[in-house]
């Protein structure tokens, strides 16, 4: 599907909630902002696919969006879960090759499009947009280390009870709405559907929560924390 121009005017101020323009004044960001367009992606369109000339990178505004690739026996693994203020295609426009990844919306998604030739000048006359990008890549990168080595020292189990408390609010009734398919998350903790299914039905069947459609109840957080199968 084509993407959509959307003719609608976007404050700045929106742009300056991404952490590599935190910094700038409006002036600055104004101009900035005058070479960059939003698009639209209906529900499962690609943002752009792996091996792809890297043309853009975009800034999340509203919906959702999946980095993702495909191995070679066709299993799509999912790395990162980008939403409002989220970049997708940053590291790659530095790299200046293709894209290394697919990145699908989940659902309808709007996004901010900011080309690589435009960003590309605007890093060699502002050293601050540069250094803040040098900080937020190499944040992601800790970020990613700490992923992997959590997926090879933490059980199936303790993923999916660390995933649930970690969303759990800060009030009294400890309910939970999933955002995203059980599929996505079961990707995004490196777990196949199947074994997600079993591990919640664990969780359910010992009395620590109940779940019906997206939405998780936690009826014994103790025993979930105190859980180590």
């Amino acid at each position: 599907m084509a993407q959509a121009k959307l003719t609608y005017t976007v404050a700045p101020q929106y742009l300056q909630s991404h952490p590599l323009f935190k910094d700038w004044g409006a002036e600055e960001l104004g101009r900035f902002y005058e070479q960059c367009h939003r698009v639209g992606f209906a529900e499962n369109e690609y943002l752009f696919k792996r091996d792809q000339g890297c043309i853009a990178f975009y800034i999340v505004e509203t919906g959702a969006v999946q980095l993702q690739w495909q191995t070679q026996t066709n299993q799509v693994k999912s790395l990162h879960y980008r939403t409002t203020g989220g970049a997708v295609g940053d590291a790659c426009v530095l790299m200046g090759d293709t894209y290394r990844v697919d990145a699908l919306a989940l659902e309808p998604t709007v996004a901010l499009k900011v080309t690589k030739q435009h960003f590309y000048t605007w890093l060699a006359n502002h050293p601050l947009l540069m250094m803040g990008l040098v900080a937020q890549l190499s944040q992601n990168l800790c970020y990613l280390f700490g992923d992997v080595m959590t997926m090879h020292s933490v059980s199936g189990t303790q993923r999916v009870i660390h995933y649930l408390v970690d969303r759990i609010p800060l009030k009294k009734h400890q309910r939970i709405e999933l955002d995203r398919s059980k599929a996505h998350i079961a990707a995004s903790l490196n777990l196949t559907p199947e074994h997600f299914s079993r591990i919640l039905n664990d969780l359910i069947k010992n009395k620590f929560i109940e779940v019906t459609g997206r939405q998780v109840i936690v009826k014994d957080l103790d025993g979930l924390l105190g859980y180590t199968r």
